[in-house]
């Protein structure tokens, strides 16, 4: 077990990115299984952590009696440059083992940009970067994800790829890693080779990959109990996945080419997970995650039946992926009932003989009329995505995007409305396995002249424009349709530093164009150059389904600007999956079963609304608890969230607020820092109806977080406005190291000259700026309470309000004046006061 001491915590942002102890999070014996599995995801937990092919296997292999998974993410490189220091390996989180002594270490893939990354954490690891010098102690390095549809790029660092979905084919990973893990590292990546779906780079030359899918998305294994992050994640809430694939065949999509065939879970299926995922986790809103939902053959009825049985819950339901057209507006509509949502569609080009170009089966009828619905349900705010750079695309292409934007806020304005429309713009990337995959990509020099051309053509203040840096996207197209030189590239600029190439505050883009220039790669040919349809591909021996003769096709009609129909509206278009699934399941919608459809469309669900509370004065209870070592270093904000999901846990009836977005009636006490425990953190819950008190306590207590208890609660008097108001103090303990110098007589004296001054001015950072701040009337008191042998304990009295006062970083700032070497190791606030 890797040892962290907590001043590498205190010094680095976010540190409950590295502390476990989340909700159903799983930690096993890792010395009572045969197989350790690291699940690595090369970005930064919360990006990690939202990954759900990450969380679905994660539940899979700890589902095993002789398996078992923990996680692994990119430390951030404040978190790496200490790691280094002190030469602490990577380590997961659940058991902080070193990731070295793992058998498996499995990556997921999802965006070329975090490339580097991965090197950087092998590195990390202690494991060799390079496959080739890997021996028999070193884990077997595996890959999944969207990126593996092109592995070359990687092929050097990664021993085996899984090609497809992993669901079924991680067990048959396992099965022969059993069999066959003291054959040495050479036969067991020989025996991995022959699974269906999986591409070794030093076994499988000269043979096609076929992926894997899974057949019968209904019966699959999903995610019954995902863990709930005390990091908030770019996706937050309970997902449930409604279906897989896409048969909409826009031209740029790699995604909607590469997980077809369309497959779709009954809506039985998905509301009993619904139903699970709430129930263990207390998320507010279930996500309807694909590709498409609204293609959803049974989306109406889904909605309908989730707000109909949630709505009363305040549990809202999301719809992350939209057509722009009227019908699908109106569908999120029915959703703003109980949380309202911002509203995003995706027209991608400006004019219609570009949208064909791509096959984005959408008219400048179906946008306008979309954004007309959306505001009269209320909308005010649109966010509209288009991608510039596009194949046959033209100067007036660009600036129709400009004009058909002014269209959006003159229509509003019509209306009498004041409307905000977010534009975001981002770079066509080729990507292989898509009609476009042949075609050149816009030089930088191109793309910046086309996002001033559309920056000067927007004149609207309504109109709020980004773009995606056009160097990180010239980048991403050199390395999706790279080769194993290009590879030799991502070593060299990782070599030179590169790393979280994906963020904008990182991405070194000089450095990666010297490791080109070092390494003798033109990015140009990689990335800006049209290639025949003769020519032989880096991924051409991955079978992702879809024949090479659909996508020339296509790419042909792409020039004539001719539609290719949806095939589960029009039938078979011969994109060539049939052959993966037995016969395409594309083809016709799945039959809505009556039944269900009366029950979602019933009078009762369409008339139904949230129940109003009526009571002025409804019950108050004043909760105590505790915050212990375990969650030491999640922030505030992240402690009373894990709070509220509890309540929800626990199904306490809180009562809610009124208007745009409704919020559990729960006010808390004053905040202390990150890396304070803490036996006295209060909040103040308002029922929606009386509850016992001690019912309250034992149910909230069973489902809280590990560190987490109530210490007591109690009833709030009617009549008291302000339950909280008179707590304005808190009384500390301080543990601080015995050190030369600091004897119990001299610490004495230096608590009481700081006492005796009248300032006590210390130095406070916020949002970047210095400013001293005088906290000599906030400290109350402050004395020694008893002498160790290793440490002493200082405790003080400390006030905090609205108005200002001193957290206890502040007093030991200030006891510093005083005692400069002091070691400060625990801060525990004893209790809360009213002085």
């Amino acid at each position: 077990m890797v040892d962290l001491p907590d001043d590498i915590l205190q010094r680095v942002t976010k540190p409950a990115r590295y502390t476990n102890n989340e909700i159903n999070a799983v930690t096993k014996d890792l010395s009572g299984v045969d197989v350790k599995v690291a699940l690595a995801f090369p970005d930064v937990y919360e990006i990690g952590m939202s990954n759900l092919g990450l969380r679905i296997l994660y539940e899979i292999l700890n589902r095993r009696a002789d398996t078992a998974a923990e996680r692994v993410f990119a430390p951030w490189p404040d978190m790496e440059t200490l790691m280094r220091e002190r030469r602490i390996p990577l380590f997961t989180l659940e058991s902080r083992t070193p990731v070295a002594e793992f058998d498996i270490l499995g990556f997921s893939l999802a965006y070329e940009l975090t490339y580097t990354n991965v090197l950087n954490m092998l590195d990390l690891s202690g494991i060799p970067v390079q496959a080739s010098l890997r021996g028999n102690q070193h884990p077997m390095v595996i890959a999944g994800g969207c990126c593996t549809y092109n592995p070359e790029p990687m092929a050097q660092f990664i021993d085996a790829f899984v090609i497809g979905e992993g669901e079924e084919i991680i067990h048959d990973l396992i099965e022969v890693f059993k069999s066959y893990r003291h054959h040495g590292r050479d036969a067991l990546l020989g025996k991995m080779a022959v699974i269906e779906g999986v591409y070794v780079p030093s076994h499988s030359s000269g043979k096609s990959i076929r992926k894997r899918i899974v057949r019968e998305l209904d019966i699959s294994e999903y995610t019954e109990r995902p863990i709930v992050p005390f990091v908030e994640t770019i996706h937050d809430r309970a997902t449930v996945e409604v279906m897989r694939g896409c048969s909409r065949g826009c031209r740029f999509c790699q995604a909607g080419m590469v997980y077809r065939p369309v497959r779709e879970r009954s809506v039985e299926t998905l509301l009993a997970q619904a139903q699970r995922l709430i129930s263990c986790t207390g998320y507010d809103e279930i996500g309807l995650l694909s590709l498409s939902t609204a293609d959803y053959s049974r989306v109406e009825d889904l909605v309908r039946i989730l707000i109909q049985k949630y709505e009363s819950r305040r549990i809202g339901v999301s719809l992350p992926s939209l057509r722009a057209d009227a019908p699908c507006v109106e569908l999120a509509s029915q959703i703003q009932r109980v949380r309202k949502s911002g509203l995003t569609l995706a027209p991608e080009a400006g004019t219609q003989r570009l949208r064909n170009v791509i096959n984005k089966n959408v008219t400048e009828g179906d946008l306008l009329d979309a954004v007309e619905t959306a505001f009269k349900w209320g909308w005010r705010t649109i966010k509209l995505y288009f991608m510039i750079g596009l194949p046959t695309e033209t100067d007036e292409d660009v600036l129709e995007i400009a004009r058909l934007t002014h269209k959006v806020t003159g229509m509003a304005r019509q209306m009498r409305i004041r409307p905000t429309v977010n534009v975001s713009i981002s770079t066509f990337v080729p990507k292989p396995h898509t009609p476009f995959q042949w075609r050149p990509q816009d030089t930088i020099d191109e793309i910046k002249r086309k996002q001033s051309l559309l920056r000067g053509a927007i004149r609207d203040k309504a109109i709020q424009l980004s773009w995606h840096d056009a160097k990180a996207s010239a980048l991403e197209g050199v390395l999706s349709r790279g080769d194993r030189k290009v590879g030799e590239v991502i070593l060299r600029a990782w070599q030179r530093g590169c790393k979280f190439d994906a963020w904008d505050e990182h991405f070194r883009y000089e450095e990666w164009m010297r490791a080109f220039s070092e390494c003798g790669v033109d990015p140009a040919y990689h990335a800006n150059r049209a290639r025949s349809y003769d020519e032989p591909l880096p991924w051409d021996h991955i079978d992702c389904g879809v024949s090479k003769r659909f996508l020339m096709s296509e790419d042909m009609r792409a020039n004539e600007a001719q539609v290719t129909p949806d095939c589960r509206l029009e039938g078979c278009v011969g994109c060539g999956v049939a052959v993966l699934a037995g016969g395409c399941p594309s083809r016709g919608k799945v039959s809505v079963e009556p039944s269900l459809a009366r029950a979602g469309s019933s009078d009762e669900s369409k008339g139904s609304t949230i129940p109003q509370e009526t009571s002025k004065m409804r019950p108050r209870i004043m909760v105590a608890l505790t915050k212990g070592e375990p969650v030491r270093y999640i922030s505030h904000l992240s402690y009373f969230r894990s709070i509220e999901l509890a309540l929800r846990r626990a199904s306490i009836p809180v009562a809610y607020s009124e208007g745009f977005n409704p919020r559990p009636r729960v006010s808390f006490g004053s905040a202390i820092g990150v890396g304070v425990t803490s036996d006295d953190e209060r909040m103040v819950i308002e029922l929606a109806s009386p509850q016992e008190v001690d019912n309250v306590i034992d149910r909230l207590n069973k489902v809280l977080p590990n560190g987490i208890r109530v210490a007591w609660a109690e009833i709030v008097p009617e009549g008291v406005k302000s339950a909280l108001r008179g707590l304005n103090a808190s009384l500390f303990r301080f543990t601080v190291a015995s050190s030369p110098g600091y004897e119990s007589g001299a610490i004495e004296k230096a608590i009481q000259d700081m006492l005796a001054r009248k300032e006590l001015c210390i130095r406070r950072v916020r949002a970047d700026k210095l400013r001293e701040v005088d906290i000599r009337s906030h400290l109350v008191s402050a004395y020694v309470v008893q002498f160790f042998r290793d440490y002493f304990e200082i405790e003080a009295v400390l006030k905090s309000g609205d108005s200002g006062g001193a957290g206890p970083g502040d007093f030991v700032e200030a006891l510093r004046m005083f005692m400069p070497n002091i070691n400060v190791v625990k801060i525990h606030r004893v209790k809360q006061l009213g002085v």
